[in-house]
């Protein structure tokens, strides 16, 4: 209790704590100084100036390899995509007072974030799953994480993570991991992200019936298993998708599976790729007349009293916007979104 107290006297002055080393070096120059004092106090008093303004700038300006600037480029690559997000910090190994101090050093009072948390739950077979959100609101539809919301940039991420999910879901989580933050410019907006992933108690079953409140979405569940997530990510076009919840849902695989990222990348890049090709071809061969889009009936895995039901949900098909405009190109992807999501049970 002492030594917090103590920590939290130094912050309020502004001083970050350095290693014991570094502590070391800096009280025996100190008291070098003090020696080079008694022999002439002028030049003692110009050392000492001297190191004080040195010791500032070492522990202000000091660059942190681990919260490095966002890196030069277009992006993250993952199954011969380009996804529009650029880590600033992984930091799933990280201590939570550290992350929250990290964040608090980042961002200013009154800045606001884009949380992007993934909600795992576990069957009666003990196998996780998670809920994949669908959103037919404008600007775009799009694929994104089982919750998304804003909340300060300096913040504690394991409270924020727990209201979130609480106001989105109705469900209490029992263990939170940051898995790091970042800048998402995906789905034609850019903003901070902070990406998590937290664990709840209650069984699959009751997060595949949650229902969002507000309606323009919808939700399913998904078997976090390799085999289900390349499915589910390669089911919809990889623009559809916001960057940062492809990013959270890898990181998330590699946590309950280490190694999955490579074969995840492998798995999907094919499905990825054909569609892609395919909606090139729409364009190029699309006729003059207007013509309604088909959109079809997604069928859906939920998990009801440990057995798994299917069930097809029936969308309404988006307004068509103006032939030869950004949006019309982007609505033809959008033709065949969803459709089964199978998994190893079949």
């Amino acid at each position: 209790m002492l030594r917090d107290n103590l920590l939290t006297g130094f912050k309020l002055w502004g001083v970050r704590r350095v290693q014991a080393r570094t502590a070391l070096i800096i009280a025996g120059s100190i008291a070098a100084f003090g020696l080079l004092g008694l022999w002439s106090w002028r030049v003692g008093a110009i050392m000492a100036g001297g190191l004080l303004v040195a010791v500032f700038y070492y522990t202000q300006l000091r660059e942190d390899p681990a919260e490095s600037p966002a890196p030069t480029g277009d992006g993250w690559i993952f199954g011969g995509e380009r996804f529009a997000y650029r880590s600033v910090s992984e930091v799933v190994d990280r201590r939570p007072r550290e992350i929250t101090e990290r964040l608090a050093a980042r961002y200013r009072p009154g800045q606001t974030v884009e949380m992007v948390l993934w909600i795992v739950a576990k069957d009666g077979t003990g196998q996780p799953w998670t809920l994949v959100q669908d959103r037919f609101a404008a600007p775009l539809p799009s694929i994104t994480a089982s919750a998304v919301g804003e909340v300060p940039g300096a913040c504690d991420p394991y409270l924020e993570a727990q209201r979130l999910a609480l106001s989105e879901t109705g469900l209490a989580l029992v263990d939170v991991l940051v898995l790091g933050w970042g800048t998402d410019s995906s789905l034609d907006a850019r903003r901070d992200v902070i990406v998590v992933v937290g664990h709840t108690s209650v069984g699959a079953e009751k997060l595949g019936s949650h229902i969002y409140e507000g309606g323009g979405r919808r939700s399913h569940l998904v078997e976090m298993h390799p085999d289900s997530v390349c499915r589910s990510l390669g089911s919809v076009d990889a623009r559809r998708w916001q960057a940062a919840a492809v990013r959270g849902l890898v990181q998330t695989m590699e946590v309950l599976y280490p190694g999955a990222g490579p074969l995840l990348e492998e798995m999907v890049e094919e499905p990825w790729r054909s569609r892609r090709i395919f909606a090139r071809l729409g364009r190029l061969t699309d006729g003059g007349e207007e013509r309604r889009l088909q959109v079809v009936n997604p069928v859906v895995l939920r998990v009801v009293d440990g057995g798994l039901v299917t069930e097809t949900e029936v969308r309404q098909a988006p307004e068509l916007p103006a032939q030869g405009t950004q949006e019309h190109d982007r609505a033809l992807s959008w033709e065949a979104t969803a459709r089964a999501v199978p998994t190893r049970y079949h």
